[in-house]
């Protein structure tokens, strides 16, 4: 039996939202501005990916999607796409010349199409996929903080690519 089936995706089974969301009033900012190098994304980096430690797959479907909206700093359980979009926009930015972040994408089978980097932007969204999202939030929680991403990690990754694809 493939150990996928019957895994969705958050953005398959959420229902958009039937009134747009209202945005909160902007209020002067009371602090003085932030420096250009801090993550302003939203992204959480330090939240602690557990949806596959749960044996039974509806929960463990259930917790990843709770977990991605959490990942990404959405607080209402609704998805929603423009806010993703724009996370991993600019977490590609801010990753794409780490040399880990870098292997990892190369290490996709896609890369190897002939396309080259024009693919890369495409299979960093790929990796925010079930299979593989708890692994690569680990790498940029270690690419945010500087730190060298573990080759096993990075092997792992790739392991899990090519049983995927």
């Amino acid at each position: 039996m493939n150990e996928t089936a019957g895994i969705v995706e958050p953005y398959e089974l959420l229902e958009p939202a039937l009134e747009p969301a209202l945005e909160p009033a902007l209020e002067p900012a009371l602090e003085p501005a932030l420096e250009p190098a801090l993550d302003l994304s939203g992204y959480n980096y330090d939240l602690v990916l557990t949806y596959k430690m749960i044996e039974d797959t509806d929960d463990q479907d259930t917790l990843f999607r709770i977990q991605f909206l959490q990942a990404f700093g959405i607080s209402d359980a609704e998805y929603h796409p423009e806010i993703v979009s724009a996370v991993i926009d600019d977490l590609y930015e801010r990753f794409r010349e780490n040399t880990g972040i870098r292997e990892i994408l190369a290490s996709h089978p896609l890369t190897g199409s002939g396309a080259g980097d024009d693919n890369s932007e495409m299979i960093f969204c790929m990796m925010f996929s079930f299979q593989i999202f708890d692994m690569f939030h680990t790498c940029m929680r270690h690419a945010k903080y500087g730190e060298e991403i573990p080759k096993i990690l990075r092997d792992e990754i790739a392991d899990c690519l090519r049983q995927m694809f």
